[in-house]
Protein backbone atom coordinates (compact mmCIF):
# COMPACT_ATOMS: atom_id res chain seq x y z
CA UNK A 1 0.00 0.00 0.00
CA UNK A 2 2.84 2.38 0.83
CA UNK A 3 4.53 1.75 -2.53
CA UNK A 4 1.31 2.58 -4.40
CA UNK A 5 1.02 5.80 -2.41
CA UNK A 6 4.61 6.81 -3.23
CA UNK A 7 4.19 6.03 -6.94
CA UNK A 8 0.91 7.98 -7.03
CA UNK A 9 2.52 10.96 -5.29
CA UNK A 10 5.42 10.98 -7.79
CA UNK A 11 3.02 10.73 -10.75
CA UNK A 12 0.86 13.51 -9.36
CA UNK A 13 3.91 15.77 -9.00
CA UNK A 14 5.05 14.94 -12.52
CA UNK A 15 1.61 15.75 -13.98
CA UNK A 16 1.40 19.05 -12.06
CA UNK A 17 4.89 20.15 -13.15
CA UNK A 18 4.10 19.23 -16.75
CA UNK A 19 0.90 21.30 -16.60
CA UNK A 20 2.81 24.26 -15.11
CA UNK A 21 5.40 24.09 -17.89
CA UNK A 22 2.75 23.82 -20.62
CA UNK A 23 0.63 26.68 -19.26
CA UNK A 24 3.68 28.80 -18.45
CA UNK A 25 4.95 28.36 -22.00
CA UNK A 26 1.63 29.62 -23.40
CA UNK A 27 0.75 32.55 -21.11
CA UNK A 28 3.96 33.31 -19.26
CA UNK A 29 5.31 32.63 -15.79
CA UNK A 30 3.67 35.61 -14.06
CA UNK A 31 0.18 34.82 -15.33
CA UNK A 32 0.67 31.15 -14.45
CA UNK A 33 1.49 32.02 -10.83
CA UNK A 34 -1.36 34.56 -10.64
CA UNK A 35 -3.69 31.90 -12.02
CA UNK A 36 -2.85 29.57 -9.13
CA UNK A 37 -3.83 32.24 -6.60
CA UNK A 38 -7.00 33.14 -8.51
CA UNK A 39 -8.14 29.51 -8.54
CA UNK A 40 -7.59 29.31 -4.77
CA UNK A 41 -9.78 32.40 -4.23
CA UNK A 42 -12.44 31.04 -6.59
CA UNK A 43 -12.35 27.71 -4.72
CA UNK A 44 -12.89 29.41 -1.36
CA UNK A 45 -15.80 31.46 -2.65
CA UNK A 46 -17.41 28.41 -4.28
CA UNK A 47 -16.96 26.44 -1.06
CA UNK A 48 -18.64 29.17 0.98
CA UNK A 49 -21.61 29.65 -1.34
CA UNK A 50 -22.34 26.01 -2.11
CA UNK A 51 -21.49 24.92 1.43
CA UNK A 52 -24.27 27.11 2.81
CA UNK A 53 -26.80 25.57 0.43
CA UNK A 54 -25.72 22.03 1.33
CA UNK A 55 -25.91 22.77 5.07
CA UNK A 56 -29.40 24.25 4.63
CA UNK A 57 -30.51 21.07 2.83
CA UNK A 58 -28.92 18.94 5.55
CA UNK A 59 -30.80 20.77 8.30
CA UNK A 60 -34.06 20.53 6.36
CA UNK A 61 -33.68 16.78 5.83
CA UNK A 62 -32.88 16.13 9.49
CA UNK A 63 -35.81 18.24 10.66
CA UNK A 64 -38.15 16.26 8.38
CA UNK A 65 -36.79 13.02 9.85
CA UNK A 66 -35.14 11.88 6.62
CA UNK A 67 -31.72 10.28 6.35
CA UNK A 68 -29.38 13.05 5.14
CA UNK A 69 -27.27 10.75 2.93
CA UNK A 70 -27.27 13.01 -0.13
CA UNK A 71 -26.38 16.10 1.87
CA UNK A 72 -23.58 14.31 3.70
CA UNK A 73 -22.21 13.03 0.38
CA UNK A 74 -22.41 16.54 -1.08
CA UNK A 75 -20.64 18.07 1.91
CA UNK A 76 -17.81 15.50 1.75
CA UNK A 77 -17.31 16.15 -1.95
CA UNK A 78 -17.38 19.92 -1.38
CA UNK A 79 -14.77 19.59 1.31
CA UNK A 80 -12.54 17.52 -0.97
CA UNK A 81 -13.08 19.99 -3.83
CA UNK A 82 -12.19 22.94 -1.61
CA UNK A 83 -9.00 21.26 -0.40
CA UNK A 84 -8.02 20.35 -3.96
CA UNK A 85 -8.54 23.92 -5.13
CA UNK A 86 -6.34 25.25 -2.33
CA UNK A 87 -3.44 22.97 -3.29
CA UNK A 88 -1.30 24.77 -5.88
CA UNK A 89 -1.59 23.19 -9.29
CA UNK A 90 -3.85 23.29 -12.29
CA UNK A 91 -4.67 19.58 -12.38
CA UNK A 92 -5.80 19.53 -8.74
CA UNK A 93 -7.77 22.73 -9.40
CA UNK A 94 -9.54 21.09 -12.33
CA UNK A 95 -10.43 18.02 -10.27
CA UNK A 96 -11.53 20.24 -7.38
CA UNK A 97 -13.68 22.33 -9.71
CA UNK A 98 -15.36 19.16 -11.04
CA UNK A 99 -16.36 18.31 -7.46
CA UNK A 100 -18.35 21.57 -7.28
CA UNK A 101 -20.68 20.49 -10.11
CA UNK A 102 -23.85 19.15 -8.38
CA UNK A 103 -24.28 15.80 -10.19
CA UNK A 104 -20.61 14.91 -10.10
CA UNK A 105 -20.40 16.12 -6.49
CA UNK A 106 -23.16 13.77 -5.31
CA UNK A 107 -21.78 10.78 -7.22
CA UNK A 108 -18.24 11.34 -5.90
CA UNK A 109 -19.54 11.82 -2.35
CA UNK A 110 -21.58 8.60 -2.50
CA UNK A 111 -18.57 6.69 -3.82
CA UNK A 112 -16.49 8.10 -0.98
CA UNK A 113 -19.16 7.15 1.59
CA UNK A 114 -19.43 3.58 0.31
CA UNK A 115 -15.64 3.23 0.45
CA UNK A 116 -15.66 4.54 4.02
CA UNK A 117 -18.41 2.11 4.97
CA UNK A 118 -16.56 -0.88 3.55
CA UNK A 119 -13.28 0.18 5.18
CA UNK A 120 -12.32 -1.80 8.26
CA UNK A 121 -11.12 1.36 10.01
CA UNK A 122 -14.55 2.99 9.89
CA UNK A 123 -16.78 -0.07 10.15
CA UNK A 124 -17.26 0.34 13.89
CA UNK A 125 -18.60 3.87 13.37
CA UNK A 126 -21.05 2.87 10.68
CA UNK A 127 -22.35 -0.10 12.65
CA UNK A 128 -22.70 1.83 15.90
CA UNK A 129 -25.07 4.37 14.36
CA UNK A 130 -26.93 2.02 12.01
CA UNK A 131 -30.07 2.06 14.16
CA UNK A 132 -30.04 5.81 14.78
CA UNK A 133 -33.25 7.67 14.21
CA UNK A 134 -33.64 11.41 14.52
CA UNK A 135 -35.38 12.69 17.64
CA UNK A 136 -39.15 13.00 17.47
CA UNK A 137 -40.45 16.55 17.49
CA UNK A 138 -43.05 17.15 20.18
CA UNK A 139 -46.09 19.33 19.65
CA UNK A 140 -47.79 21.47 22.26
CA UNK A 141 -50.33 18.70 23.00
CA UNK A 142 -47.54 16.22 23.78
CA UNK A 143 -45.60 18.46 26.17
CA UNK A 144 -44.72 16.97 29.52
CA UNK A 145 -46.98 17.97 32.40
CA UNK A 146 -45.42 18.10 35.83
CA UNK A 147 -47.94 17.69 38.59
CA UNK A 148 -47.41 18.24 42.28
CA UNK A 149 -48.83 19.58 45.49
CA UNK A 150 -48.02 22.85 47.08
CA UNK A 151 -48.67 24.49 50.41
CA UNK A 152 -48.98 28.22 50.88
CA UNK A 153 -47.28 29.61 53.96
CA UNK A 154 -47.84 33.04 55.37
CA UNK A 155 -45.20 35.02 57.20
CA UNK A 156 -45.76 35.54 60.89
CA UNK A 157 -45.22 38.94 62.48
CA UNK A 158 -42.99 37.81 65.34
CA UNK A 159 -40.25 35.28 65.41
CA UNK A 160 -41.64 33.58 68.51
CA UNK A 161 -44.88 32.73 66.70
CA UNK A 162 -43.11 31.21 63.73
CA UNK A 163 -42.52 27.52 64.06
CA UNK A 164 -40.47 25.90 61.39
CA UNK A 165 -42.33 23.07 59.79
CA UNK A 166 -40.47 20.39 57.95
CA UNK A 167 -42.65 18.52 55.56
CA UNK A 168 -41.24 15.77 53.43
CA UNK A 169 -42.64 15.26 49.96
CA UNK A 170 -44.80 12.13 49.53
CA UNK A 171 -43.03 9.13 48.13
Amino acid sequence: MGLIFIIGFILWGWVEITAFIAIGGEVGVLLTIIGVFVTAVVGISLLKSQGRAVMFNLQAQVSRGEAPLKSVADSLALLAGGVLMLIPGYVTDAIGFLLFIPGIRTAAGLIFLTRLKSSTRFSQFTQANAGWTPPRRETAAEDDVIEGEYEEKTKSKTKSEAKPEAKLPPQ
